[in-house]
């Protein structure tokens, strides 16, 4: 028994051995991929650096010295920096808008389903007309009810699809919001427009707990809970795992160099740099192996640092004196062969990390997608392809595509040549500048010497004729060098127009109208019409290469993992980037053309919907104006109607005849005030004739005796109320 014990022990022990050797030949191999994908992209990451060198305005190191070497300008002028940011945020403006959406969600069975209901309405309608010429025919009377019935069956279903499509788009706007889909794509389209390429990655589950801040349960003095949520607020971690998207950096990303397409790529690396603490960190997401990562704490990080980190720095101007080592965590997105998943699950199920693996029984033809995390020999975390859809979970944009590679072109690229035909053409023209800002001095030192002896032009300095020189020889000679800042200024304004062309922005998209651009508000208008169309080419290639994926995989995600039934369908993604958002201005000018000729045209008029306020919100959005601050809604309309026809309605005749009685009543009170006033001023004047006074001193007598009356009348009242309150022997007069 303890011999058959020792064998089993020592078999386990072989196979356990020649898993983990299985497991270090999987992980050797995909490192040797890595890093031959790295070793086979060092022309284009050159390319980069150029390409970031020119948006900096930065010359090589190679120019400078042999500038400096002839006394040559080193100076730069810059006109990659304006162009790449122009593009960057006319992209941004147009794809990503704050009152809009550049992709939408809609049912599929809707075109099927609308010729479907058409045929079963007409067909109602027929059936009921022959059943009312028929009335007692049973037959044509069942035939109509049962048409009837479809047509509703038919209407609830796309009523249903519709209802399902709006919930789902209201869900996945909601996810993209909280993962800041937006300011990711803002970024990426900024690397599209310097380097040629963005990279988004999603959707991934991101941290599954966040900071919340709760209401805590109300406890009395032994703890007892005695209200819950009635106590005071306190941050806590709340689970709260969502599907998030990350702009993934292009240095880091490696596709399969010999595919042209992502789909096409025979499996992805993307690198990731990490410190100690971002590796603990890592070792609290689900999945990872804790002990795996300790081991690599343990045993320091044996790669250094990308050289590009050290060049970007460099052309920047950042400090890079010395920089610290870094894990280079390899994360595979790509196909495995049957024998490697099936090695690797087993390991990894015993290690208890992937317990739901099942054993892979598949046909060595079909291709099984898999997610390896490596570094430095130590598998870091296994699994499947989460997306039933086997869709990648990387999308690339390319702002100018390369028919020959994944990766694409940016605007430095683009304008590379007359860029350095324009710098070249300022250093020549400041070298020329500072050459004929003075003129070149020849001095004959046989025939004078400076009486200071120092050899330099200076105000009233004094030069000292030699003994024994020749007088008809000039001590100075003075030669002007021709300036040519007209010449070199002409060029430089050419090589300006070039890279308007070879870029396809012309001035007039970066906010500046130009010297021979129309002055009309029309001209304007077709002129930008215009200039649109060279971006309708690369907002399309977004909503093909980004929109598109990045919605699709994101509803896939929702339909495989979501529990929310009522958003779930068979949907497609609707990218209208170019439909929507682009065109705004040109649909701003129609709206208005439209309306203005048609809403109150006699004969078309009446042809137009009665309720106005969709095409009124779709100006105002057109115009990128907030359509609630300005447009009213439906039920403050019916209010504001209600309200006038309330006050234009005929007034009722008891209430005119009373208002009348009243005016006429008011009309003869003030008639006989005015009347005693005049009275009383008739009395005042005679009286004081009678007296021999002035009016003004009657009057203040009058007042003073008046006021006098008041003060006796007042005290009455006080002692009145203080005997009432005290009985007589409270005093007073009574």
């Amino acid at each position: 028994m303890a011999s058959n014990a020792k064998e089993t022990q020592d078999g386990a022990t072989a196979k356990g051995q020649q898993l983990d050797d299985r497991l270090a030949a999987i992980i050797g191999r995909l490192d040797r991929e890595a890093e031959e994908r790295v070793g086979k992209r060092d022309l284009v990451e050159k390319r980069w650096l150029d390409d970031l060198s020119q948006y900096h305005g930065r010359y090589s190191e190679s120019l400078i010295k042999e500038l400096k070497d002839a006394r040559k300008s080193t100076l730069y002028i810059n006109s990659t920096r304006p162009k790449t940011n122009a593009m960057a945020s006319r992209l941004s403006d147009m794809l990503f808008p704050t009152d809009d959406r550049n992709w939408g969600i809609q049912p599929t069975p809707v075109p099927e389903l609308t010729v479907e209901a058409e045929a079963a309405a007409s067909a109602a309608a027929e059936a009921e007309t022959a059943a009312v010429a028929e009335p007692d025919d049973q037959g044509l009377q069942q035939a109509a009810a049962q048409a009837e019935q479809r047509a509703d069956t038919v209407q609830a279903i796309m009523d249903e699809a519709r209802k399902r499509s709006r919930a789902m788009e209201e869900e996945i706007d909601d996810h993209l919001r909280e993962a800041k889909y937006a300011a990711q794509a803002r970024v990426i389209i900024d690397d599209a427009c310097k380097l040629g390429s963005g990279i988004i990655k999603g959707p991934v589950i991101g941290e599954r707990s966040r900071k919340a801040w709760q209401q805590q349960d109300l406890l009395d003095d032994n703890g007892d809970v005695l209200e819950q949520g009635g106590g005071a607020f306190a941050l806590n971690n709340v689970e709260d795992p969502r599907p998030v998207f990350w702009r993934t950096n292009p240095w880091n990303f490696f596709p399969d160099l010999d595919a042209t397409t992502l789909e096409d790529s025979e499996g992805n690396f993307e690198r990731h740099l990490m410190n100690n603490k971002q590796l603990r960190r890592l070792a609290r997401q689900p999945g990872f192996d804790q002990d795996a990562i300790r081991r690599l704490l343990l045993a320091k990080p044996e790669e250094s640092i990308p050289h590009y980190i050290a060049d970007i720095r460099s052309i920047t101007g950042a400090y890079h004196d010395s920089i610290s080592d870094q894990y280079h965590i390899w994360e595979y997105h790509g196909p495995l062969s049957l024998e490697d998943m099936r090695d690797v699950a087993t390991l990894m199920a015993d290690k208890g990390i992937q317990e739901d693996l099942k054993e892979f029984e598949a046909d060595p033809l079909q291709e099984i997608e898999a997610v390896v995390w490596f570094c430095q020999g130590e598998m870091l975390k296994f699994g499947l392809h989460y997306l039933d859809s086997g869709e990648p979970i990387y999308s690339i944009f390319n702002l100018e595509k390369d028919d020959a590679s994944i990766f694409g072109f940016g605007i430095p690229y683009i304008m590379r040549d007359p860029q350095k035909a324009m710098a070249a053409a300022w250093r020549i023209l400041l070298d020329n500048a500072g050459l004929s800002s003075g003129p070149q001095i020849v001095i004959n030192e046989g025939i004078i010497e400076p009486q200071n002896g120092v050899w330099t032009l200076e105000a009233r300095k004094i030069w000292l004729r030699k003994s024994g020189a020749p007088k008809n020889e000039k001590p100075f000679e003075i030669f002007e060098i021709p300036s040519h800042i007209e010449q070199l200024t002409a060029l430089i304004e050419l090589c300006k127009k070039n890279i308007d062309e070879e870029t396809s922005m012309p001035i007039i998209a970066q906010g500046e109208q130009g010297t021979h651009v129309t002055k009309t508000a029309t001209g304007m208008s077709l002129l930008m019409n215009s200039v649109n169309v060279v971006f309708r080419r690369i907002v399309k290639n977004w909503d093909d290469d980004m929109t598109t994926p990045t919605i699709r995989r994101m509803y896939d995600f929702l339909m495989q993992f979501s529990p929310k039934e009522h958003i779930k369908g068979d949907f497609e993604v609707d990218a209208r980037g170019t439909s929507v958002l682009l065109v705004r201005e040109m649909q701003s000018q129609n709206l208005l053309l439209f309306l203005g000729n048609f809403a109150g045209h006699a004969v078309l008029g009446k042809y137009l919907k009665k309720d106005g306020l969709p095409a009124l919100r779709r100006l105002a959005q057109t115009m990128m104006i907030p359509a609630d601050d300005i447009v009213k809604t439906n039920e403050e309309v019916a209010q504001d109607e209600a309200a006038e026809a309330k006050a234009d309605a005929p007034p009722n005749p008891e209430v005119l005849k009373i208002e009348s009685a009243l005016n006429m009543k008011q009309l003869e009170w003030d008639s006989r005030l005015e009347l005693a006033h005049v009275e009383r001023e008739t009395a005042l004047i005679k009286l004081a004739a009678e007296q021999n006074m002035q009016v003004d001193e009657l009057r203040a007598k009058l007042d003073a005796a008046r006021e006098d009356r008041r003060s006796k009348e007042r005290m009455m009242a006080v002692e009145a109320a203080v005997t009432t309150r005290e009985g007589a022997s409270g005093g007073g007069h009574f």
